[in-house]
Formats: structure tokens, C-alpha cells, sequence
């Protein structure tokens, strides 16, 4: 007995399906963080608000923390977008310019989009959506090196992926102080972070770097 093919159109028609069914999730779960703690909702508050079958959503996620994960990697995909877009003027004369230039456009991006910043620096995020973020930290340090040499002449020192990594921690963990205070991210709370994120590198980088 032959085994039964499914035709090509229709195996693309299902995966578009299930693509679209996941956009939607994810923006469901981005609107209900807008308007509920992160600890409140559930797969099924998700799949309610994205008029989706539960069970259909069970087929895509486990439960909501699987759907906050890859929502935190969306985050993380954006992040690098904005970071990554090119740098002109003043910021442009320093590598510390440039990393001030850099938390402004994060700073931005959460500002924007509460649901980021409820989701990754709001402070009730489970341990599971803390790695993700913690892993998505790393690749922005290594991208803030990069930035950098793009700029400067920069030669990268012993540990350097690991001090990169601490100094975006450090800029988190005021923005994170600042939601959990005042419930929003205050410039004073920002410029702080950014002084002690760039005190931290200065033990490890010269205080200027030749221009490319």
C-alpha cells in the first residue's frame, strides 16, 4: 500500500496558515501585556484575544511563557534592527557617544512598545524569558562592538564578551528599577544607567580611540 501524499499546494496552504495563526498569537499576547500583568494571563487569554481556538493555539505553545519567549526574541530582533542603523554626528565622535546614542534608541523602543518593556524589564517575567533575554543581551554587546569598530580603531581585549555583555546588563538593570518604581523609564533613570554602564567600560577601554 502506497503511501498518501499530500499535494504541495496544500502543505504550503497549512504552513501559511500556521504562520499567520503564530503572528497572531504573538500580537495577542503584545496587546494583553499593554493592559495585564505579565503574571496574569494565560494560553487561553492569549487565544481569546487573537480569536483563535485554544486548542489550536495548544498545537503552537505549551502554555504562555512559550509564547513570551519567542515574543522576547521578537524583541531582540528589533532591538538589533535599531541599533544597528547607521550612526551620524556628534555621537559619532567617541565610542562613549556612540554607546549613549545606543541606550537612547533602546530607551526609545521600550517607551514605544510597552509591551517590551512589561515583558522584559518589568520585573515579573519568569526565569524561562529572563534566559532568552539574558541570551539576546550578549548578541547586543556583541553587536555594540561592532558598532564600534566600525567607527574606531578598537582592538578587542581579554574578556571582552563577557564585559560587553555586563555593561548592557547594567543599562537593564536601571531601566528595570525605573519600571518597577515609577512604571515607566525616566530619563534620570536612563542617564544613570548609561553613567554607570560606561564607568564599567572605561576600566577596560581607553578613554579615546583613533577614528577610522
Amino acid at each position: 500500500m502506497s503511501d498518501v501524499k499530500v499535494p504541495v499546494t496544500r502543505r504550503k496552504a497549512s504552513y501559511a496558515k500556521g504562520l499567520e495563526r503564530r503572528r497572531l498569537l504573538l500580537a495577542a499576547a503584545s496587546a494583553l501585556l499593554k493592559v495585564c500583568p505579565l503574571d496574569k494571563i494565560s494560553l487561553k487569554d492569549i487565544a481569546a484575544e487573537a480569536e483563535i481556538p485554544v486548542g489550536s493555539a495548544y498545537h503552537f505553545y505549551t502554555n504562555a511563557n512559550d509564547v513570551f519567549i519567542e515574543l522576547a526574541q521578537q524583541f531582540a530582533g528589533t532591538l538589533s534592527q535599531a541599533l544597528s542603523m547607521p550612526y551620524t554626528g556628534e555621537c559619532t565622535n567617541s565610542w562613549q557617544g556612540l554607546f549613549g546614542e545606543a541606550v537612547q534608541r533602546a530607551v526609545g523602543i521600550y517607551r514605544e512598545q510597552p509591551a517590551y518593556a512589561q515583558l522584559i524589564i518589568g520585573g515579573k517575567a519568569p526565569p524561562e524569558i529572563k534566559l532568552a533575554d539574558r541570551d539576546s543581551d550578549a548578541q547586543i554587546g556583541k553587536l555594540f562592538e561592532e558598532i564600534i569598530s566600525r567607527h574606531f580603531e578598537y582592538t578587542p581585549f581579554p574578556s571582552h564578551d563577557d564585559v560587553f555583555f555586563y555593561a548592557v546588563e547594567i543599562v537593564d538593570l536601571f531601566m528595570s528599577l525605573s519600571v518597577i518604581k515609577y512604571d515607566e523609564i525616566t530619563d534620570q533613570m536612563a542617564m544613570e544607567g548609561e553613567t554607570a554602564a560606561l564607568a564599567y567600560l572605561r576600566e577596560y577601554m581607553p578613554a579615546r580611540l583613533p577614528a577610522r
